[in-house]
């Protein structure tokens, strides 16, 4: 009876962890959900991305479902042309604003649709602008298209509440330079370095080689990625005391024959401050929702 009753609770354990996997978003889906909260005004959000070799731009976030539909004529135009949509629809009571959606390279990865209230008289122009702005706000923290389709966490239980995010946050805030920024920690009472702050999502993620090499070893590792269009710098994440408690990985737009030196010491240099701003570990890993 015992050895039935374990079996069962095991059964049950299991069911339960794949329900909360399955619970899990996307993180295009969370910036989804980010922009219609910090936009209640904007009435639809959609996302057609190729996060794969596929060229259909399907939609892969929206608040509206349609999750899978592939882009038609009107939004394959927005991604091979770059000239947006505009339309007012329903009636005249909407305008629709359908624009080239980026990553924070710069590069075109999709469409982004949006759709704003509207009625005559409205500024089209003014709605236009807001879309924009809305959508250099997800370029600034879209790595690229994959990225999108990847969970969000990365790992079901990691949070993104964390002090060490509002710190990263703060950090972009001031340096309109960085494009990419993530902190890998091992946090306390555990045994892997994962990511527990970025600009890009993969929360929870581990540590590759990479990052362990620049831990372990203490010495930056840099290169260009995204075709020629980012420059990273990964480096000894410090505390206060200058020990060592991770790694942190700064990304830059590059232009071939920029000044690569200068990379390095802008990335050291925001590797410094946040030095000054953490006292341990344990104050990056704490909540500050």
């Amino acid at each position: 009876m015992l050895r039935a009753s374990l079996a069962l609770l095991a059964v049950m354990l299991a069911s339960t962890l794949q329900a909360q996997q399955l619970l899990v978003k996307s993180y295009g889906q969370e910036l989804v959900d980010q922009t219609l909260a910090k936009h209640p005004e904007v009435l639809v959000v959609v996302m057609h991305v190729a996060t794969t070799d596929a060229k259909a731009y399907p939609i892969i976030a929206s608040n509206i479902g349609r999750i899978g539909k592939p882009a038609d004529d009107d939004d394959m135009r927005v991604v091979t042309t770059g000239e947006s949509n505009l339309e007012v629809a329903h009636g005249g009571q909407r305008f629709e604003v359908e624009i080239a959606m980026h990553d924070v390279a710069g590069e075109t990865i999709g469409a982004l649709g949006l759709v704003f209230p509207y009625r005559n008289g409205v500024d089209k122009n003014l709605l236009e602008k807001k879309g924009i702005a809305i959508r250099d706000w997800l370029a600034s923290r879209t790595l690229n298209a994959a990225s999108l389709a990847e969970p969000h966490p990365y790992q079901p239980l990691a949070t993104t509440k964390t002090h060490a995010q509002k710190l990263l946050d703060a950090t972009l805030a001031r340096h309109r330079d960085i494009i990419a920024l993530a902190m890998h920690v091992t946090p306390p009472d555990a045994s892997d370095n994962i990511i527990i702050a970025s600009n890009f999502g993969r929360i929870g993620k581990k540590g590759d080689a990479d990052d362990m090499k620049v831990v372990d070893a203490g010495t930056p590792i840099v290169g260009v990625y995204a075709a020629g269009k980012r420059y990273g710098v990964e480096l000894p994440l410090h505390d206060a005391s200058a020990k060592i408690i991770g790694a942190l990985s700064v990304g830059f737009r590059y232009i071939k024959g920029d000044d690569e030196k200068r990379n390095l010491a802008n990335a050291t240099k925001i590797r410094d401050e946040l030095a000054k701003a953490t006292p341990s570990i344990e104050s990056l890993t704490e909540l500050d929702p």
